[in-house]
């Protein structure tokens, strides 16, 4: 069966240069083409706060796509949002959690993707004109990944954004130090995708996790998105045979359209003892 998608146009919404990211597992696995579009998709938020991002990530996505597809007149959209800072599950580490969406208005569903990532550069400090920057520029990745800085007295607004050279950003550091009150300036990564390589790799990944599971129709309607919705769970440990109700023993596969499910790859048949509540309290 042919794929629906095959040959057709879909509209990239980006404002920050993802097409080269995204594209390429779609034009491979399904024969289609993105086109980038962009407008202003900052007016759903922005990494510096200048303008709070008020819905969750995959709406916002689902936002920036339809932007995208109301200026191009097509039925199929795609757009990405990212979410970096304190891990939702592992809250004293960094991770960037990628979401990226296609929707299709022709059919009426919407398939996504989420991408959880630790690998990703996001680096800040505080400091006054002449202050050492040494060890930060090295762990901030500088000039690779860019920069931004902006008065210490100001979250929103009179930042200088894509530093990516020594005397831009020592001339940022002075200019913007003379508009903060305390004579400090906040120096952090420009988490925007053109200027973040480490994100950048996240995005592709998680592009191509999405154009995986559009590839895949559903065995029952045949609509594209069919992949992991959720898991069986429950195992008994092979050493007391203790029943673990939370633990993973298999995926469950399902539609974006219909309720058809499946049960998919068959993840453990025992609990192994080193993950047992009994035998490892």
């Amino acid at each position: 069966m042919a794929h629906p998608y095959a040959g057709q146009p879909i509209v990239l919404t980006s404002k920050h240069r993802k097409l080269h990211l995204i594209a390429p597992p779609f034009t491979e696995q399904i024969g289609c083409t993105l086109q980038e579009l962009s407008l202003d998709t900052d007016q759903l938020g922005t990494f510096t706060g200048e303008i709070e991002r008020t819905a969750p990530p995959r709406e916002t996505a689902i936002a920036k796509a339809r932007l995208g597809m109301r200026a191009s007149g097509l039925q199929l959209g795609i757009a990405s949002e990212g979410s970096i800072g304190a891990d939702p599950l592992i809250p004293f580490m960094q991770s960037d959690i990628e979401h990226l969406v296609l929707v299709d208005d022709a059919r009426g569903i919407v398939i996504s993707e989420t991408h959880r990532s630790f690998d990703i550069i996001a680096e800040t400090t505080t400091v006054a004109p002449g202050d050492g920057l040494t060890q930060f520029l090295i762990d901030a990745d500088f000039p690779n990944h860019a920069l931004i800085v902006r008065p210490h007295s100001s979250t929103t607004g009179d930042a200088i954004k894509g530093i990516t050279d020594h005397a831009e950003l020592r001339d940022a550091i002075t200019s913007r130090a003379a508009l903060s009150p305390d004579g400090l300036v906040v120096i952090e990564s420009d988490l925007r995708a053109m200027h973040s390589p480490s994100r950048q790799k996240n995005i592709a990944e998680v592009a191509r996790q999405l154009a995986a599971r559009v590839a895949q129709l559903c065995p029952a309607c045949h609509l594209p998105g069919w992949g992991r919705v959720g898991y069986e769970r429950g195992l008994h440990c092979s050493a007391c045979g203790r029943e673990q109700p939370n633990a993973l023993r298999q995926e469950r596969l399902g539609c974006v359209g219909c309720d058809h499910t499946e049960l998919g790859t068959l993840l453990a048949t025992t609990l192994d003892p080193a993950n047992c509540g009994g035998c490892n309290p």
